[in-house]
């Protein structure tokens, strides 16, 4: 294999990581308890996974919708730092407490101890991404792995009431309140050419997003958003389809003997890199 410019691994995990299909069934780890009021958290061994892949040790990542830290989390783990974004003081607050009362020891997340334990750098800033992003450095990270709030809905009932989330705000500036698939990609996209400046040339945005069904037709709301970020200076490398089977969720007896509707128990990972 010539010279890796863009991570540490080799070869077998390099070919591995292509595999266009990604099942994970990592459990619990230590902080789960804090995290798993955010109805939308990732586990950090996954994000560590994706953080690997797209940079090389040292390096930083931004995530512009932190939730509770995941992909700062993930960051660690894999022995990089990054700078997240969040609205919402509620996650902001957990992420803190985790910071102050864990650390990483080899590949786990453990309760700091007084032992040899790495404390982590990683921040997140309260606010507005589209407000955010812009005070940032231009080319200044080495990647943007991030997963949105998308609840995006078509009528005056939005999508996350109609299915019982209670993970962000009622804060118009999240994008999970957008009014319509419509807003909801706008944000996106004026989200992703801030992405485009401050990232580093010809690295990755990666973004983890499920698709959806509403008004009884399938939204490919991955590939809807990818398309949306080609048009501000992104290709669209692939998508890989991502579940983890340690938090499967149930399926649900949608359409039985009438019509075919989708359990959608996957989510897209989405990889696009800086023209």
């Amino acid at each position: 294999m010539k010279r890796n410019k863009l991570n540490d691994l080799d070869g077998g995990r390099w070919l591995y990581f292509t595999n266009t299909i990604w099942k994970t069934d990592y459990p619990p780890d230590a902080t789960h308890k804090l995290r798993k009021a955010h109805g939308a958290m990732k586990p950090p061994q996954m994000m560590a996974e994706l953080v690997e892949f797209f940079t090389r040790k040292g390096e930083s990542v931004v995530d512009p919708f932190a939730g509770v830290g995941g992909t700062l989390l993930g960051a660690e783990l894999a022995g990089r730092w990054g700078v997240g974004i969040e609205l919402n003081k509620r996650w902001i607050s957990v992420f803190k407490e985790i910071k102050k009362n864990f650390g990483i020891a080899g590949n786990e997340i453990i309760k700091l101890n007084g032992a040899r334990i790495r404390k982590m750098r990683s921040r997140i800033e309260r606010g507005n991404c589209l407000k955010v992003l812009p005070k940032l450095e231009p080319a200044s990270f080495d990647a943007c792995i991030c997963d949105p709030p998308y609840g995006p809905c078509q009528g005056k009932v939005s999508f996350r009431k109609e299915t019982n989330f209670d993970m962000d705000t009622d804060d118009p500036a999240d994008f999970g309140n957008a009014g319509s698939l419509e807003e909801f990609l706008s944000l996106m996209a004026r989200t992703g050419a801030e992405i485009h400046r401050v990232l580093k040339p010809q690295r990755y945005l990666v973004i983890l997003i499920g698709d959806r069904y509403m008004n009884g037709e399938f939204v490919p709301l991955g590939y809807l958003t990818a398309q949306r970020m080609r048009t501000v200076g992104f290709e669209l490398k692939g998508i890989k389809i991502w579940w983890n089977a340690a938090t499967q969720r149930r399926l649900k007896p949608y359409g039985i003997g009438s019509c075919f509707v989708p359990n959608i128990t996957h989510q897209n990972v989405v990889i696009l890199r800086k023209r």
